[in-house]
Parts: structure tokens; sequence; C-alpha cells
């Protein structure tokens, strides 16, 4: 019957060792492996051969056994920094004039103190997380330089309202935010060096780029240097960004990179200008004890190596007579102000600061005290355009020291003058003389004023 299957139609016994002997051959079935016992020798599985990617610049990675790869560990001060793509590897020309117009020296190299100083921020625990660490000599005045546009960048950059400035966290930024006002204040500097048209940026690579000689002995540094040149404010911006490492760590000598950027920046011929040196054999940027001059800082605050403080240029000397030679002065207002207090100094004959100074845009002052330096600043951008601010307030004094463990705030009455209860005028010298010189220096910028220090010691 149609649709019934018969006992014939079923596949044979025969038949079913022929189709599974073809489904063997055509699959290629195998018996599976045994498994060997294994010896204590043979614990470890067998390395896993070596698997290289392809990537846009390799055609193909050549074959490599996994015991033939070696690991080259870097032991460069430079392995854990960006790494770095262009530039034009400096001269030897251009390093000798570098080195002259810093040091004044091509044989001997930056001190240690210099050499390991670099813009790192304290821990943000402490009492100063918006600060950068300073040494008590050599880079501290540039350091603070560089901290008082910190500060201008954190506290009156972008859009601050009242209400922020009276937040107790102000002097408590973030990590991201300090690091940003780092590179803000970076960016400023040297744009502002290059008169707002171009700029130079020094970084180090781990290969000398020419071979040092009698005129330029090596010094780790100078020889290794790569310039980046920028025409664009924003171009500048991102690099800095990019390689901010650079100017942070002690390994990569980050201050004296920025040191040698700012002065490449302006150029050897126009700091020289500004200077009234055209000799750069008597002109440099740091003393013999590799301090921060007066030309450096206001390098730094203005954007010209002035090495006088007063406002404009002096042509008359005190007794009348025409000088020489004008003394070129500050001739625009600041933004970073600066006070300066030396007790060695005759009382007739003291260093002037002017009023482009004493009064900059942001009530932050760079104070210079028997030539140690430190700041002074003011939460409030009115203290310095409205003359009804000044009657009370309060000032933060910042120098990055170790020691310095406590944060310092002033407060400066000026309505009713200094209370003295000295009769004569031998009395008011030895009177003057007990006052501590951090108040000596305020009084050069608001004379009379009364200053409360919150029960916390003179300590400057």
């Amino acid at each position: 019957m149609a649709g019934v299957e018969t006992e014939s139609e079923l596949p044979t016994e025969d038949q079913l060792r022929q189709l599974l002997k073809f489904m063997e051959h055509e699959t290629k079935f195998t018996e599976p492996k045994k498994i060997s016992k294994s010896t204590p020798q043979d614990n470890h599985p067998p390395p896993a051969a070596v698997k290289r990617v392809q990537t846009f610049y390799v055609d193909k990675w050549p074959n490599v056994k996994q015991d033939q790869v070696v690991v080259e560990k870097s032991h460069s001060a430079l392995s854990r920094l960006k790494p770095l793509i262009g530039g034009t590897p400096i001269t030897i020309e251009t390093a000798i004039a570098l080195r002259h117009i810093v040091s004044g020296t091509t044989v001997h190299p930056l001190s240690s103190d210099w050499k390991k100083a670099g813009m790192l921020f304290h821990n943000q625990q402490g009492p100063f997380p918006y600060g950068l660490q300073t040494l008590k000599n050599g880079p501290r005045g540039l350091i603070l330089c560089i901290q008082a546009f910190v500060i201008k960048h954190l506290l009156f950059m972008g859009d601050k309202t009242t209400e922020f400035l009276l937040d107790q966290n102000v002097l408590e930024p973030s990590n991201w935010e300090r690091r940003e006002a780092l590179v803000g204040a970076i960016v400023e500097i040297l744009w502002k060096a290059g008169d707002g048209r171009r700029c130079c940026v020094t970084l180090l690579q781990d290969v000398d780029c020419f071979q040092t000689n009698h005129q330029c002995r090596a010094d780790g540094i100078t020889e290794k240097l790569h310039v980046f040149e920028f025409s664009q404010r924003e171009d500048l911006a991102i690099f800095i960004k990019r390689y901010i490492n650079y100017f942070e760590f002690e390994s990569s000598h980050g201050l004296i990179l920025f040191l040698y950027s700012l002065t490449l920046t302006r150029s050897i011929p126009r700091i020289l200008e500004d200077m009234g040196h055209p000799d750069e054999r008597h002109s440099k940027l740091l003393t013999d004890m590799e301090e921060c001059t007066l030309a450096l800082v206001s390098l730094v605050l203005t954007g010209r190596a002035t090495r006088y403080l007063h406002n404009g240029d002096l042509v008359y000397a005190r007794d009348g007579l025409v000088l020489s030679q004008p003394l070129v002065g500050i001739r625009q207002r600041s933004d970073i102000g600066m006070l300066f207090w030396n007790k060695g100094e005759d009382t007739d004959n003291r260093t002037q600061v002017g009023s482009m100074l004493k009064t900059p845009k942001y009530p932050i002052w760079l104070t210079c005290i028997n030539n140690q330096y430190g700041l002074l600043f003011s939460i409030f951008a009115d203290l310095v355009s409205d003359w009804r601010m000044e009657h009370r307030f309060q000032l933060n004094y910042y120098n990055g020291l170790a020691s310095h463990t406590r944060a310092t705030k002033l407060n400066l009455d000026t309505r009713f003058g200094r209370q003295s209860t000295a009769r004569t005028a031998l009395q008011r010298h030895e009177e003057e003389k007990k006052i501590p010189v951090l108040e000596q220096c305020i009084l050069t910028k608001w004379y009379g004023a009364e200053v409360d220090w919150n029960a916390t010691l003179p300590h400057i």
C-alpha cells in the first residue's frame, strides 16, 4: 500500500556501516588525543605564541619566538613624559647666547636648586592647595611670579560672581581647576613677553642637538633643547596643555625650561634693549647667587625686562642733573603688582616703586622683602578699583615654603592710622624698628595702616 514502509525498504546493517565510514572520511574525525601524565618538570603550561597586532605603519611583523622577545626598560628621566613630535633642535650659537643672558657663563651649569625646581602644587588636603611649592633660595622668586598668575586665573578669570568669591572653598580648587590655572598662567606670561605676536617653547629631548666644546660645556639641559614656535595663542594653549608635564616634574627641569622659553620668546636683543645694556657680557637675568633680578621679575610681570620699578623713564637724577642715559621703568599698569622693602637701604635712597605696580589691575602683589619673595593678595577685585574698599580689608600672604604650615590672613584698617606712643623722633625711630618687615612692606602702599595678624606670630 502507498505510504506504508515495508521491511525491505529499511537500511540494513551493512549499509549503516558504510554510511558511518563515509562520514568519518568526509569530516576527518580523529580519535581524541591521549593526555599524558605530567611530570614534575612539566608542571607549567606551554608558553603561548606571541601575537603581534599590525598597525598602519607596519606592513608585517616578523615571526618572533617568545624566548627571543626582550623588552628594554628606559631609565631616562623623560620616559614618563609624552613623546615630542617636531620642534627645531637648538644650535650651539643659540645655546651659548641663551646661557650668557641667563646666568652669564657657559662653563658652569645652574645649581641643583634650579635643576630640581618644577611647578608642583602642594597637597590638596593641606592649607595651601592652590599654591606651588618653592625653595628657600634661587628659583623661589620666579615660582612666585608664576603663582601670582595662577591665583589670578583661579579667582578673577571667567565668570566669577561675588557669591563665588565669598565661598570659603574659593582657595581650595580641584586638581583639574588648578592645572587649568597653571596652563593659563604659563600661556599668558609667554604670550605677553612676545608682545602678542609670537612665542617660543623649549622642551627637553634625550639626544644632544650639538657637540659641546670648550665654549659651551655640557649641562645636561641646554644641548638637548628643541624649540617650538607659535604665532597663534590658541595653538600655544593647546601645546602647553598637552605637554604641561614637562614643566611639572623635577626630572624634566621644568622651571629652567620655562625660563629658557621666556628668554627666547622675548628674544635676547630685546632683553638687552629693555635692560639698557647693549653689551650682553654685563647683562644677565640671574644674580651671582642665582637669584632672580628685578629685570627677570619685570619680564614675567609686565613682559619687559626693565631693571627699575618706577613709572616711565627718569631723565633727571636726584640732584637735578640730566642723566647720561634715561632710566627705563614701567610704562603701563600691570596686571600683577609688586611691593619692595629692604632694611639695608638708606631712608633717602630707597628703591622706588611706581603706581603702575603699586596699584595693579588685580589685587595681587609680589613682595620682595630683604631679597626674600612672597605674595599678598585679596579675593576681591574691587580693592584696586574702589577707594572705599581700602578702608577695611583683608590680605592673604603666601610664600610657598614647607615651613609655612598655616594660612596667614592680615586685617588692614586705614581709617584712623597707626597708634603710636612715641614722643620724640628717637622714640619714633626705635618704635619703627620693631615693626615686622612684612608690615613695613605693606606700609609702602598703605601708609599709616593698622595691621592685625589675627593671632598669628609675625613670622616673615
